[in-house]
């Protein structure tokens, strides 16, 4: 989900839908083993599919985001590179490798230092938390939908699902005690 947030000025859908299933019983997990969510955003919609199974070769790749726009189609994958195919087919298909370290192919050591020096200079770092939770957001959303069985209206401002108290209701689990859950 960060993928999509990192190429708008938007934060958040303003509405989302899942439908999905589990046919196949493996395991005692609630999550899909087929999922298609719609995030309608203020000026795009995107749209993100999640399947185990009936693979294709449609898209060369199973892990990243593909941006389908009107001169072509770009793959940001996440272990091998980003891929941009032309709509015009007699334009070349542009290719970059992945830069990573090994061996966890996660750039490690460069946040960590991007992150000591933003606490120098005073900014924020380039991997910043609230991507994370605006992201994180986007997949409970998604997942609450599926629950729900329809569309959720989302306010990001104020973190809540618009008109809804069932909804809303799905956004917390009750605490252990004795904790609490902190009041606004």
């Amino acid at each position: 989900m960060d993928q999509i947030l990192w190429w708008t000025e938007e934060k958040y859908p303003r509405k989302v839908y899942s439908t999905g299933d589990r046919p196949i019983k493996r395991d005692s997990t609630d999550a899909p083993d087929t999922q298609v969510v719609a995030f309608e955003f203020e000026s795009f919609t995107a749209t993100w599919e999640h399947r185990l199974y009936a693979g294709n070769r449609a898209e060369s790749t199973n892990i990243g985001c593909y941006f389908y726009g009107t001169e072509g189609t770009f793959h940001m994958g996440w272990l091998d590179g980003w891929t941009f195919y032309p709509a015009d087919e007699k334009k070349p298909t542009i290719h970059q490798d992945p830069k990573l370290d090994q061996p966890d192919d996660q750039n490690i050591p460069e946040l960590w230092a991007d992150f000591i020096e933003s606490i120098r200079a005073r900014r924020r770092p380039l991997r910043d938390i609230e991507i994370g939770h605006l992201s994180t957001n986007m997949s409970l959303l998604g997942m609450l939908s599926l629950k729900l069985g329809r569309s959720v209206h989302w306010d990001g401002e104020k973190e809540e699902i618009i008109g809804d108290p069932e909804a809303n209701r799905l956004l917390r689990r009750p605490y252990r005690a004795p904790w609490q859950y902190p009041k606004a």
